[in-house]
């Protein structure tokens, strides 16, 4: 059997919708919820499903005696098109004409007051929902568990002489009020449990509340020791308290990062490679304890070296100390060697409060204190500052924000050598402040892709007549301002971000493209004694990998600045292994 063009069904389209015999809701919104748009196909049997899908819009919102009248089409000459009217009736929204609730406890929340539900009010079925929801929760933040709540009746009565209502009435079984007699781990092998304990938002003795139980997971996966965490489960001990039960498998706690990167060769310099080693042993002998270490060749010149030690839960209480060592060899200028002593004290999973207090030697050699007249200086630095972190994980997060900023003073010392005892003399002080704010933002758009945008800013103000070199900031590279060359770019004033656009292939592994864009100011000293105001914005673009593999985590990125060709981009490769 076959067909020509003229004996094929026409498929008819829609010309325009009208709705009639609404008074509640606007037609506009009704058009909304039948979803049909002008010159979409139409045929009686799709209006009649789409009808339904309405019904059941007014239905949610209190009026279950809405009906569809009537559904007219009227045809152009050639049956393409049609304009649909539709007839409804939304009918009367039946009131609450009794509710009743059996099963309040005395000792259980206050509840019933703040229930949407009540008599002669309308009922809302979204609102209903809520309520019982709200029960739910009431009971289980309140030390039951299992918490039951029932509709015994719901029947449709006269409410008024002339008004149909509802008649409903639940019947609330809280069950066994539950008090948290034993907290047990299963899977941790080296993690001690007094580690976990203390890091839990309930203890043993508490009574049972559901939004604490529920940030078990989450907040256990935060410290980095696990690869994953089940949801809690209750047993029932003999003596009638309850036995929650946290199951884990560790994860390898100790980390090892490097990155290798090139840069090309420009007119005036040779191209030379740039490293990173990031060396990191956590939860020591299971007990959460963390040593790292740093280096890195910045430049062909430069070098960082940088040692740490984190003491946590000090006293037994919710504060971190911490310990470092920094040392910064700046080309052939100056040697800078930062002592550093820190205490964090964590309000919550998500919220700290940093301090520090600190100092800092500064030692130019004979060509810095020539060419750019830097003298020997010491500084003793009191820092205070504010780290809050909602992020969902830690190497690839899919949403939440991170936020951290400080500020810190700094009293300076200049020295210099007596001319008749040759020993190092305090010849001036000053004051400078130095703040930081680092922003991150994870926004899940789609499954698999996330917008991630990150705001850096860093400033230092002192009453010297300029910020010496030895105080500015440095920035440029694969952690900042990614095709440039590491720390290209200094000044009294910086800022950055980094706007990534991410497709996630795995757990822990994403290809992106990314967009860094780079501000900096300063004031430097001319030949003539004058001083030069400087600043400049910057832009950098590429893409980037990050892949999880037998061998660790891999990562590349390439990037281009401003003027450079695609043989004139910097590569940074770096990978990070867990053992």
């Amino acid at each position: 059997m076959s067909f020509t063009k003229a004996d094929r069904p026409i498929a008819t389209k829609l010309r325009r919708l009208t709705i009639s015999g609404n008074h509640a809701f606007n037609s506009t919104e009704i058009k909304a919820w039948f979803g049909l748009s002008k010159h979409d196909a139409i045929s009686r049997e799709e209006l009649l499903q789409r009808g339904r899908h309405v019904l059941a819009q007014l239905n949610a919102r209190g009026y279950p005696f809405a009906r569809i009248d009537s559904v007219a089409f009227t045809y152009n000459s050639d049956s393409t098109e049609a304009n649909v009217a539709v007839q409804m009736r939304e009918g009367n929204r039946p009131k609450v004409a009794k509710f009743d609730i059996a099963g309040l406890q005395e000792d259980g929340p206050a509840i019933a007051d703040d229930l949407r539900t009540k008599p002669s009010k309308p009922f809302d079925e979204n609102d209903f929902e809520q309520d019982m929801a709200m029960l739910l929760r009431a009971y289980e933040e309140n030390g039951y568990p299992y918490c039951e709540v029932r509709i015994k009746r719901f029947e449709v009565v006269a409410a008024t002489a002339t008004e149909l209502g509802y008649d409903i009435a639940i019947d609330v079984q809280p069950g066994p009020r539950t008090e948290i007699g034993e907290i047990q781990f299963a899977g941790n092998e080296e993690t001690r449990d007094y580690v976990i304990l203390r890091e839990l938002p309930v203890a043993v003795g508490d009574l049972y509340q559901q939004s604490k139980i529920d940030k078990i997971r989450p907040q256990m996966m935060k410290l980095g020791f696990f690869k994953w965490v089940n949801p809690p489960r209750l047993e029932w001990r003999d003596d009638g308290k309850a036995r929650l039960i946290i199951e884990m498998a560790e994860g390898n706690n100790n980390r090892f990062d490097g990155v290798l990167g090139y840069n090309p060769a420009t007119p005036t310099s040779p191209g030379f490679v740039t490293g990173l080693l990031d060396l990191r042993f956590g939860n020591l002998f299971g007990t959460g304890r963390l040593v790292d270490a740093h280096w890195q060749q910045r430049t062909a010149k430069t070098q960082n070296l940088r040692f740490g030690y984190t003491e946590p839960w000090l006293a037994g209480l919710p504060l971190n100390l911490n310990f470092s060592f920094e040392q910064l060899i700046q080309d052939t200028s100056y040697v800078q060697r930062d002592i550093k002593l820190g205490l964090s004290f964590l309000f919550n999973d998500n919220l700290a409060l940093l301090s520090h207090v600190g100092t800092s030697e500064t030692s130019p050699d004979s060509l810095g204190a020539l060419r750019f007249g830097l003298p020997p200086s010491t500084s003793v630095n009191v820092g205070l500052g504010l780290s809050f972190d909602t992020t969902d994980q830690l190497l690839n997060p899919r949403r939440g924000v991170r936020y951290e900023t400080s500020i810190e003073w700094r009293r300076k010392k200049i020295r210099s050598s007596s001319e008749v005892t040759a020993e190092m003399i305090d010849t001036g002080s000053f004051n400078q402040r130095r703040l930081s704010i680092d922003f991150e933002n994870y926004v899940s758009l789609f499954r698999w892709q996330v917008l991630a945008v990150a705001l850096h800013g860093r400033e230092v103000t002192t009453n010297e007549e300029i910020v010496q070199l030895t105080d500015q900031y440095r920035f440029g590279g694969t952690r900042s301002l990614r095709g440039y060359r590491e720390e290209q770019f200094r000044g009294s004033r910086i800022a950055w971000s980094n706007i990534e656009y991410r497709y996630l292939v795995g757990p822990r592994s994403r290809f992106f493209l990314f967009t860094d864009l780079g501000y900096f100011f300063r004031e430097d000293r001319l030949p003539d004694n004058s001083l030069s105001k400087i600043d400049d914005f910057k832009i950098g673009y590429g893409f980037g990998l990050r892949l999880d593999t037998r061998l660790g985590f891999f990562g590349i990125d390439y990037g281009l600045g401003e003027g450079d060709g695609f043989s004139n981009g910097k590569v940074h490769i770096g990978l990070t292994n867990e053992f």
